[in-house]
């Protein structure tokens, strides 16, 4: 959830300041992001019935850091590059989206099966505080890296100002190396995550015969 918040939080910025392109861009970019993600849902969640769910995040994950670490190389003036990318990047967000809302009732099962209590809203609600954590972590990184920098804001007379080299290393990174950064952590999570299908369907036979 890092990563999607700081990548959504920062295109603004790259797409202005480092792509030089107007701001309608902006709603395109984001466009082929999240037109990408919401229309491979049903192609996730179709692979993950067959392969399983840790093995779709992996392969989405995957394609994502590609997609971010790409982001980072690609040079003013490669404008379709820069929409190809976001595209592929919707893939992997698709599986964010997907995944691990898709976990959470086996972990909720499995917390039953240990404790005999069935607690959805605990762990629903801390999912959400979670995020909203991570939205706001996203929010201040990119914030203040970037005033640190000595970002200059746009105005009337300079709708795109030409930024100094330091704000458009900020802005590289924090769509680069950071987010990739942050989704290998996740990977190596979700490597041990211990929830399989075989496992899950064990769980659900024990919960079965108990009641």
């Amino acid at each position: 959830w890092l990563s999607v918040q700081l990548t959504a939080g920062i295109i603004p910025y790259y797409v202005t300041s480092w792509m030089r392109l107007p701001q309608w861009h902006i709603s395109l970019v984001l466009l082929a992001v999240q037109g990408t993600a919401m229309s491979m849902l049903f192609v996730w969640s179709a692979i993950s019935r067959r392969y399983g769910k840790q093995a779709v995040y992996f392969m989405g994950m995957s394609v994502w850091i590609i997609a971010q670490a790409g982001l980072f190389f690609v040079q003013p003036g490669q404008v379709v590059l820069m929409y190809v990318l976001a595209v592929v990047a919707g893939f992997g967000v698709s599986t964010a989206y997907l995944v691990p809302w898709s976990m959470l009732p086996d972990v909720i099962e499995l917390d039953e099966l240990n404790t005999g209590q069935r607690r959805e809203g605990i762990f629903y609600s801390f999912i959400v505080f979670v995020q909203k954590i991570c939205l706001g972590i996203a929010v201040n990184v990119v914030l203040q890296q970037l005033g640190s920098a000595g970002y200059i804001k746009p105005t009337n007379e300079i709708p795109i100002p030409i930024q100094p080299d330091s704000v458009l290393q900020v802005i590289r990174f924090s769509i680069g190396p950071i987010p990739a950064i942050a989704l290998i952590c996740g990977l190596v999570l979700t490597y041990f995550y211990p929830l399989t299908r075989e496992v899950h369907a064990q769980v659900l036979l024990k919960l079965k015969e108990r009641q």
